[in-house]
């Protein structure tokens, strides 16, 4: 499932620097007060969303090659940092907006993502025990959008809705990438071509709310009927598989300037919304074309500077430091006391 990382490839450290990019300008348009779905930033968004979860949760399964040791660290990894960015968050939400809302089971901007990967990395092991567990979770991902209660609450709706991409990653097999990038570019770029035709079509016609792209609610709860909703969730689960295909086929393995930005991603992730959260409150609210270019430079600025090798071991150093003494530390003195 994993790759010899005696001997790195660094392909998938180039496709994560352009998920995190894509991450970061795509939430930066949502926040401004210019964005519209039909406009310039809308494209982008539609675009941005239409892969950067599912490539993210795709080669996490990817690399997730030991079921046992994912279960060991998911919580350290994943659940412990949600804990602690949870309140962190709305202190910061507090003093920008004024007033904010705290909730440890409704994950705040982008914190679900932690969340989702919690559940993932800690029941691998179970999930793969079950007989033909890729096709179902296809099955679970679609029905999922049928029942409001698979909502927000806990990041259940997206778990659900973007497992299959997770187990994709993992049963991925490592001679499948080099199948793949034998296919001709001309091909990929030509599908590139017709994905970004699709994204200005959805864009100009929002014939499909953008909640759909999310996938963290009922589909009635995007305004969507449950066939229209299943049909919208099948299409963006092929423009989802065909993007990562590109990305693939198309981005180099050799070692570029994006890959210390690709090792880094979870640094860029949560840092980036606190800069979110200034944009949202600022609102750049010029010109279509001004605050585009604008959030545009601020989002390489910010992805620039939260990969930053000396930023990255900084958060892990303080995340580790608490999570010392406020888990190791009482768990072993509970122990000797005993």
């Amino acid at each position: 499932m994993t790759e010899n990382l005696g001997n790195r490839n660094y392909l998938f450290d180039n496709i994560k620097a352009i998920l995190i990019f894509s991450v970061v300008l795509a939430h930066y348009f949502r926040a401004s007060t210019a964005f519209d779905a039909d406009n310039l930033g809308g494209m982008i968004y539609i675009t941005s969303f239409s892969y950067i979860m599912q490539a993210f949760f795709f080669i996490s399964g990817y690399f997730s090659g030991n079921p046992q040791k994912c279960r060991d660290t998911a919580f350290k990894t994943f659940l412990y940092p949600y804990l602690i960015l949870m309140p962190l968050m709305y202190g910061i939400r507090s003093l920008i907006f004024g007033t904010a809302n705290f909730d440890l089971t409704l994950p705040t901007m982008a914190l679900w993502y932690l969340l989702t990967l919690f559940f993932y990395r800690y029941f691998l092991i179970n999930l793969v025990r079950i007989k033909n567990i890729l096709p179902i979770s296809f099955l679970i991902s679609l029905t999922a959008g049928f029942i409001p209660l698979f909502n927000s609450t806990l990041s259940i709706g997206r778990t659900l809705a973007f497992l299959p991409f997770f187990l994709m990653g993992y049963y991925f097999k490592s001679e499948w990438i080099e199948q793949i990038r034998r296919v001709p570019k001309t091909a990929s770029f030509l599908l590139l071509v017709l994905l970004l035709s699709l994204a200005a079509a959805l864009s100009m016609l929002e014939v499909v709310p953008l909640a759909a792209f999310h996938m963290k609610n009922s589909y009635g709860a995007t305004g969507l009927g449950n066939l229209e909703g299943m049909a919208v969730r099948l299409l963006l689960s092929a423009v989802s598989i065909a993007w990562i295909m590109i990305f693939i086929n198309l981005l180099p393995r050799k070692k570029t300037f994006l890959v210390v930005i690709g090792q880094n991603t979870m640094t860029v992730y949560v840092l980036h919304i606190v800069i979110r959260y200034f944009v949202k409150a600022f609102g750049f609210p010029f010109d279509d074309g001004v605050s585009f270019l604008l959030l545009a430079v601020l989002a390489v600025l910010s992805v620039w500077l939260f990969s930053r090798p000396f930023t990255a071991a900084l958060y892990h150093h303080i995340m580790n430091g608490l999570y010392q003494w406020t888990v190791v530390f009482p768990r072993t003195l509970f122990r000797q006391i005993l």
